[in-house]
C-alpha cells in the first residue's frame, strides 16, 4: 500500500505500491526498503485502527510532513486528489500511502532502531529529502505515532 517498493523485488507488499489508478507514485522513494515500509505501514494502521483515520490528513499536514510532501510534486498530488476524494476509502487509501512513505524517510533520517545503520545509501537519500524539506525545527510525523501525547483522548481522532 505504500509508494515504496523495489521494482526488482516484487512482493505482495511491492505489487500494492500502486495507487488505485495504477500509477507509480512516490518512484523516487524506492530506496526505502521493503521490510521498512511493511513495518511502517503495520505501525500507521494499527494507529489508526485504534483512534480513526479522520484526523489523518491534519497529522499530516500539522507534523510539519507537509515540507515534504510540497517538496514532490507526487505526494503534493496525491494529497490533494485524496483530499477532493468522495470515497473515504479511497481517501484514507491515499493518505496511508502518504503517511508510510514519509513515516519511512524519517526513520531512516533519524537512524531509529539502526535502519539508517543498516542501510546507509537510504539513510543518505532520507537525509537529503528531509533536509531539503526543512531548514526549521520540525514535529516528527513518526513521533506522533510512536509516542502521541499523554492526555490526548481517543476522540480527537475519531469521527463521531
Amino acid at each position: 500500500m505504500s509508494s515504496i517498493g523495489d521494482a526488482a523485488a516484487e512482493t505482495p507488499a511491492g505489487a500494492a505500491t500502486r495507487n488505485n489508478a495504477g500509477d507509480d507514485v512516490g518512484s523516487n522513494f524506492s530506496f526505502v526498503p521493503s521490510d521498512l515500509a511493511l513495518k511502517c505501514r503495520s505501525l500507521i494502521e494499527s494507529f489508526h485502527d485504534m483512534y480513526g483515520y479522520v484526523g489523518l490528513p491534519d497529522m499530516l499536514w500539522l507534523s510539519d510532513a507537509r515540507d515534504i510532501i510540497e517538496c514532490h510534486a507526487d505526494l503534493a498530488q496525491l494529497f490533494k486528489k485524496a483530499s477532493r476524494s468522495r470515497g473515504a476509502k479511497r481517501a484514507n487509501d491515499s493518505f496511508l500511502i502518504i503517511a508510510t512513505d514519509i513515516v519511512a524517510i524519517e526513520v531512516l533520517a533519524r537512524d531509529f532502531a539502526g535502519w539508517g545503520k543498516r542501510f546507509p545509501a537510504a539513510k543518505r537519500a532520507a537525509d537529503k529529502l528531509v533536509g531539503e524539506a526543512s531548514l526549521r525545527p520540525r514535529t516528527w510525523l513518526m513521533d506522533l505515532y510512536m509516542y502521541p501525547p499523554i492526555g490526548v483522548s481517543s476522540g480527537i481522532y475519531r469521527h463521531t
